[in-house]
C-alpha cells in the first residue's frame, strides 16, 4: 500500500535585519533556518492525532489483559503506519458520544463501528466505508428455535443507546411485535442475554459475530440470514474543515479495501463471519464507488 502524501505547510522566509552596530551570527541564522525548514508534520491540523475507539466490542475493537484487538484496531494501526504524524493511544468512546466527541474536539478521528448516516454527515466528515454489514440477531442456548422474525414475536429484544440499531428495533416493534429493551452499552445487552432477561440482542451482524466468537462457550449464536433494516456502512469519522486530508485518507482506504490485507484482517478479527464459506467475506467488501459516494461529503452522492 502506498503511503499517503502529507500536505506541506508554507514556510515564511526569514529576513533578519542587520544593523551597523551588530549582525546576526551565522551560526544562529543557520539554526533558525534549520528549525524553520523542517516543521513537524500535521494531519487534520494536528501534530498529534487523538483517535477514539470502542473497547468492548470483540472482533471489532476490544481491550483485555492482552491489549487491543479487532478489525477497527487493525485499521487504526494501518492508518498510523501510513501517516507520518504522531498518534495518541486510542481513547474510549461510547456509541452515543461519537459525533459529540469529534465536534467538541475531544477526538480528531473516530474508528468505532461508526455507521455513515445522512444525519451524521451533516455534522462530521466520513472516510469510508471500509465495511458493509446488516442488522441481525444474536440468541443464546434457549434460542435454538429462533430462525425467523415470527419466532421473536412477544419476546424481548435488546439493543443499546446511540446506535442505528436502536431506531430499527424501535421502528420494528409494531410489525414484528417484540418488546424493545434499550441498554447503555453492548456489554449490558450481552449480560441480559446470558442472564435470560432478553431473548435476543439485535445490532450489526459483524458486531454480533464478534460476541458469538467471544462467548462461544456460552452457546451464543448469530441467527443465519436473519436481517432487518438497510445495509450499514462503517466509516472513519473526522471533524469537518479538513477536506484535503480527508480525500488523501479516502484514496488510501480504497487501496486498503481492495487489497488482500483487508480480507486477512476480516478473517483474523471475525472468523465466524465466513465460517464454511470464505466467499461471504466479499459480501462485506465496499466498492470503490461506495467509498467515493460517502467520503468527505455533506451528503452521499446518488
Amino acid at each position: 500500500m502506498s503511503r499517503i502524501p502529507l500536505p506541506q505547510r508554507r514556510i515564511r522566509p526569514l529576513s533578519p535585519r542587520l544593523t551597523r552596530g551588530g549582525a546576526v551570527s551565522l551560526v544562529a541564522l543557520v539554526g533558525l533556518l534549520s528549525c524553520s525548514a523542517e516543521p513537524e508534520p500535521e494531519f487534520l491540523g494536528r501534530e498529534r492525532v487523538t483517535v477514539a475507539m470502542h473497547n468492548d466490542l470483540p472482533g471489532l475493537s476490544h481491550v483485555d489483559d492482552h491489549g487491543h484487538s479487532g478489525l477497527d484496531y487493525l485499521l487504526f494501526k494501518h492508518v498510523r503506519e501510513e501517516l507520518d504524524v504522531e498518534f495518541s493511544d486510542p481513547v474510549p468512546v461510547s456509541s452515543r458520544d461519537r459525533v459529540a466527541q469529534l465536534v467538541s474536539k475531544r477526538a480528531d478521528m473516530t474508528i468505532a463501528s461508526f455507521s455513515i448516516t445522512p444525519e451524521r454527515m451533516l455534522e462530521i466528515d466520513f472516510v469510508g466505508p471500509y465495511l458493509k454489514t446488516w442488522q441481525g440477531f444474536l440468541v443464546g442456548p434457549d434460542g435454538a428455535d429462533v430462525q425467523t422474525m415470527d419466532d421473536l414475536r412477544g419476546k424481548r429484544v435488546c439493543t443499546w443507546d446511540g446506535t442505528t440499531s436502536q431506531k430499527t428495533v424501535d421502528d420494528s416493534r409494531v410489525t414484528s411485535e417484540w418488546e424493545p429493551v434499550v441498554k447503555d452499552d453492548a456489554s449490558d445487552c450481552i449480560e441480559a442475554l446470558l442472564g435470560g432477561q432478553v431473548a435476543a440482542v439485535s445490532t450489526d451482524q459483524t458486531i454480533l459475530y464478534g460476541f458469538a466468537q467471544h462467548h462461544a462457550k456460552d452457546g451464543l449464536r448469530v441467527v443465519p440470514d436473519l436481517k432487518v433494516g438497510a445495509p450499514q456502512y462503517y466509516g472513519i469519522g473526522i471533524p469537518k474543515g479538513h477536506r484535503a486530508d480527508c480525500l488523501e485518507l479516502a484514496s488510501w482506504l480504497k487501496t486498503y479495501v481492495g487489497s488482500s490485507t483487508w480480507s486477512k484482517d476480516i478473517d483474523t478479527s471475525l472468523p465466524l463471519l465466513a465460517e464454511g464459506d470464505p466467499e461471504r467475506i466479499n459480501e462485506h467488501k465496499p466498492s470503490t464507488d461506495a467509498i467515493d459516494a460517502r467520503s468527505c461529503r455533506d451528503k452521499a452522492s446518488p
